[in-house]
């Protein structure tokens, strides 16, 4: 297999171009290091647990996440993260969190390049295909959305990596596969499977191993069988034609009249039915040892982690999950409602209007929440505190299982989101300190300020319980309010879910974390006057040059562009559908998209370059 030439097509950069490239790897590097090292972050909760298992596996020989003895086997975590900080431990110290970070900039900074060879391989005009390349390479390499996370303990670097890589696999196999030109090279290209279904055994196997990072990745594994399926169809030209007002039964939709004959017959479904029975058995052979593994453990079928990061029996209030879905669609309140669930009081001053169709319908959750806050008639040794400082649950956080739980990956924040509290890092963690990293010498000063400490502190208050009872009257209330409403949960809140996640700062373990809005609220100690407003304009530049991206794609009428369009967008809108029909509307789980806006933002800059150099060129010949 030769990876950087298809069809006559290489790889290679002219004219000095190389050195181009190489110095924006070397300033992808650069940037990654120097935030992994100055901005190092601990503090999620999941990057303890995932030490915790990793130093379990190596110390213990056990994939458990207990403290002490026995050490219990879990499965409310997928072991590819683990087994990855494991590796690195084994060789760099047990524990040694600056070397991980230090891997994860040198992984992200792979990406960068991975992303730049997309944008070669998707770029629809050859003579822009190296211009392309390089302005998605410099998009990528200067993106702080993804940088950051460099510098946490979090599975989102290697999950980008094998996301990346998974696509431009799938991307060869692609062209190896369907191929709609009826020219002799085309022809000659099909005429073996053999190369095809090697790329779609390399692209099934990352993606089963992107999985075992990080279990929604799936969804990039479904966005590229739909691909597989839609193209095999024909379905990008056959829109592409509707679109432009012509008839597909009066014109060969593959350029050819006798095509569409053969459309729908089996030599033509032949190659893309072989290379999907091959991408999905490479996925699911990556995943039977852990499906295996749970089945002999804990007498279940458990491929992934459990949706709510849950153990076997262990009760999970689906019920209160379907009331906030009712109602929530922001971020800010995350915290106070999920995070804090079973750990602190919930205050009914924080329930937004919103959450309520009716004074009746208040009643009865002001009710539940009595219930909830004083267990058992217990009291509040004092008032309850008007914003209650969440504090982690000791449970697993289902984010890095699946996202729907109210077991957060990320520490939480206080609300308001703007305060000095929330610089880089969330010092309110209470968890153990064995999980810090104590052997990295980078490690960042996460309580330089003595007054947030003071700040974070929450009063002390009695025990609260989220009882299968309150559980059940909470999931009461919501179907009714569902049915009163179907269009508001089905459709109005995801699509706000949707918004709140795509259109923010994405700013999240910085040290200037928070919000935009509203302005009065921006703390100036930490210059969010000036970053806030900085990274919400680079969201609508990354954003604006994505869509200009996909606009050309489908604008250049060839069939391998509209399949290239076709995956982005799947890739896209499947994730953000699926987000945005859970209860946590966190930004985090959008940044996976900022590396495919970087592939189509680099081929809108190619066409800007190029349609900027035109007159020029036209100039000089004439001239």
């Amino acid at each position: 297999m030769k990876l950087f030439e298809m069809k006559n097509e290489k790889w290679e950069m002219r004219d000095g171009k190389w050195i181009v490239f190489l110095g924006l790897l070397i300033v992808a590097g650069a940037f990654r290091i120097t935030v992994a090292h100055h901005w190092a972050n601990d503090a999620p909760d999941d990057s303890k647990t995932y030490a915790r298992i990793a130093r379990n596996l190596l110390e213990q020989h056990s994939f458990s996440d207990s403290e002490a003895a026995p050490y219990a086997p879990t499965l409310i975590r997928l072991p590819g993260y683990p087994f990855f900080l494991a590796a690195i431990y084994k060789v760099f110290g047990h524990g040694n969190n600056g070397a991980v970070r230090i891997v994860q900039a040198l992984i992200d900074t792979a990406t960068c390049g991975l992303i730049a060879l997309l944008a070669f391989y998707w770029e629809p005009n050859k003579d822009r295909r190296r211009a392309a390349a390089i302005a998605a390479l410099a998009l990528a390499a200067v993106c702080p959305f993804t940088t950051i996370y460099s510098a946490t303990v979090l599975t989102e670097v290697p999950t980008m990596f094998l996301a990346a890589a998974m696509c431009i696999a799938a991307t060869l196999g692609f062209r190896k596969t369907c191929t709609a030109e009826g020219t002799e090279e085309a022809q000659k290209h099909q005429a073996s499977l053999k190369p095809a279904l090697k790329w779609w055994l390399v692209a099934g196997l990352l993606g089963g191993a992107a999985v075992l990072i990080r279990p929604d990745s799936g969804l990039f594994v479904a966005a590229i069988g739909l691909t597989l399926v839609l193209t095999a169809l024909r379905v990008p030209t056959l829109v592409g034609l509707l679109a432009r007002g012509k008839d597909p039964t009066k014109i060969g939709t593959l350029n050819a009249g006798d095509d569409r004959r053969r459309l729908f017959s089996w030599p033509a479904l032949l190659r893309p039915f072989a290379a999907a029975s091959v991408f999905s058995f490479a996925f699911i052979l990556v995943l039977t040892p852990w499906t295996i593994r749970n089945a002999r453990v804990f007498h279940r079928f458990q491929p992934l982690a459990p949706a709510h990061g849950e153990m076997p029996d262990e009760f999970v209030p689906r019920g209160y999950y379907l009331w906030l879905r009712t109602w929530l669609d922001d971020e800010r309140y995350v915290a106070p409602f999920l995070w804090s669930l079973d750990t602190d009081p919930i205050d009914m001053d924080d329930v937004p209007p919103h959450a309520f169709d009716s004074t009746d319908e208040k009643n009865r959750v002001e009710a539940l929440l009595e219930k909830y806050n004083h267990p058992g008639g217990s009291q509040l040794p004092n008032s309850a505190p008007q914003s209650p400082q969440p504090t982690p649950s000791p449970q697993a956080s289902p984010t890095e299982t699946l996202p729907n739980s109210a077991r957060s990956t990320r520490t939480p924040n206080s609300t308001p989101k703007n305060t000095n509290a929330n610089a880089n890092g969330n010092v309110e963690d209470s968890g153990d300190e064995n999980d810090q990293n104590s052997n990295s010498s980078d490690q960042a000063d996460e309580t330089d300020n003595p007054n947030e400490s003071a700040q974070s502190e929450p009063e002390p208050h009695g025990p609260v319980a989220m009882t299968p009872e309150i559980d059940a009257a909470f999931a009461q209330i919501a179907r009714e309010r569902i049915a009163r409403h179907p269009f508001r949960y089905y459709v109005w809140l995801p699509v706000a879910r949707a918004e709140t996640m795509w259109f923010d700062t994405h700013s999240q373990y910085w040290p200037f974390e928070g919000e935009l809005l509203p302005f009065e609220d921006l703390d100036y100690a930490h210059y969010q006057h000036i970053w806030l407003p900085l990274f919400a304009g680079l969201t609508g530049v990354y954003t604006l040059l994505g869509a200009l991206g996909g606009w050309l794609l489908w604008r250049s009428r060839k069939f391998a562009a509209h399949r290239w369009l076709l995956l982005a967008l799947l890739i896209i809108f499947l994730r953000l559908a699926f987000f945005a029909t859970l209860e946590n509307p966190e930004p985090r789980y959008v940044v996976e998209f900022f590396p495919f806006l970087s592939v189509l933002g680099g081929i809108a800059i190619s066409h800007i370059t190029y349609a900027l150099k035109k007159p020029q060129m036209h100039t000089d010949k004439h001239g």
